[in-house]
């Protein structure tokens, strides 16, 4: 698998194995997101995402190499030594953001096979990646994303859906992974960006080409 590169842009994909599910409760949808944020904060800025219950979607650039030992000073800083891989810089192993993909991925799948009493593999394969190279492939990307849920027919209100990044980008509460702020101005503020998702986009991508 090729290496995710430093200040590149990408749309991660993941499917269950065979198309199955990877997610059956709401518990699982959480746990989910948060062994993204221990694994993947510290090696990508995450711009949106999605869950849904046979695969994921996330819009990420990665770090750098100079912004990644940054962070690793800040979190050093403000957590407990537990928090992060215990703290040591070499545990990140953030000179490969896909190895942190890859432990993202086997830790859920110990997580899923230990509390359902199932064993083998949950994903189909690795994560697929598409580069971004233009904005305008970047902004209908969050838009596609967000939507997600109402393609698949899970819901008819894209905005109540409770495991995508849609709400996070709307809310006050500081306490977030995602990329509000850097969101927000590509879009030219928050009215742009709530027109966009309204708006969606038509044709955009297909799951299956992924």
């Amino acid at each position: 698998m090729r290496e995710l590169q430093q200040n590149t842009y990408y749309h991660l994909f993941h499917k269950g194995i065979n198309k199955g599910q990877v997610f059956w409760s709401e518990d699982d949808y959480k746990t989910f997101l948060e062994k993204y944020f221990y694994y993947l904060y510290p090696v990508a800025e995450t711009f949106s995402y999605c869950l849904l219950g046979n695969h994921v979607h996330f819009l990420i650039r990665i770090r750098n190499e100079k912004e990644q030992k940054s962070y690793f000073g800040y979190l050093k800083s403000n957590f407990p030594p537990k928090s992060f891989h215990e703290l040591v810089y070499e545990n990140f192993k953030l000179y490969s953001a896909s190895h942190q993909v890859g432990h993202l991925i086997n830790s859920y799948t110990k997580y899923i096979n230990s509390k359902y009493r199932r064993s083998g593999s949950l994903f189909g394969g690795n994560f697929k990646r598409k580069p971004i190279e233009s904005e305008e492939y970047l902004l209908n990307l969050v838009v596609y994303i967000h939507r997600n849920p109402v393609h698949h027919s899970l819901t008819k209100d894209f905005q109540s859906y409770p495991f995508s990044s849609y709400g996070s980008l709307l809310s006050n509460n500081s306490a977030t992974f995602i990329e509000r702020a850097k969101v927000l101005e590509l879009f030219g503020g928050i009215d742009n960006f709530v027109a966009a998702n309204m708006r969606g986009v038509r044709g955009f991508l297909d799951d299956d080409e992924f």
